[in-house]
């Protein structure tokens, strides 16, 4: 399943990029992380949390940043997580980039292409397409407000 978000976040692309090239920022912007270790400067293992519908998942896994490529304002970043309860899974890759919209203004640019393995893709895409909506969506307005001054 592929997702796209977009928003305009208030401060400079320069900001903007070096807040989330810091995982840590990344990680408390997004809701239902648990736990978040750094392993090394570019891959991390973690606990996420959700409610899909009735049921709770706690997905158990890695990230790795792929891709910081500043020149074109553009992160890539993978995921492998497991839900040992459920028997499933789920690999995502998450592309972000940055577009200059003022100088004091940034759009940001999610697209997130997910692939749900087990029974966890047994959920159904609606709802499973609410709730990735609903974490980027989220995501998007946490970092806007995290970065836009008070």
């Amino acid at each position: 399943m592929k997702f796209e978000q977009t928003c305009t976040i208030t401060a400079s692309r320069p900001d903007v990029w070096a807040f989330l090239m810091n995982m840590e920022n990344v990680a408390a912007c997004l809701q239902g992380v648990r736990k978040f270790e750094v392993i090394d400067e570019d891959n991390y293992e973690g606990i996420l949390r959700i409610k899909v519908g009735p049921v709770s998942v706690s997905f158990q896994g890695t990230v790795a940043v792929e891709r910081r490529d500043r020149e074109q304002w553009l992160g890539v970043v993978r995921a492998e997580a497991k839900d040992r309860k459920l028997g499933g899974g789920v690999t995502a890759n998450l592309n972000m980039s940055l577009a200059e919209k003022s100088p004091a203004e940034t759009e940001m640019n999610i697209v997130l292409d997910t692939h749900l393995l087990g029974k966890i893709g047994e959920f159904g895409q609606p709802l499973i397409r609410k709730k990735t909506d609903d974490l980027l969506q989220n995501f998007a307005a946490e970092v806007s407000k995290q970065l836009s001054p008070e």
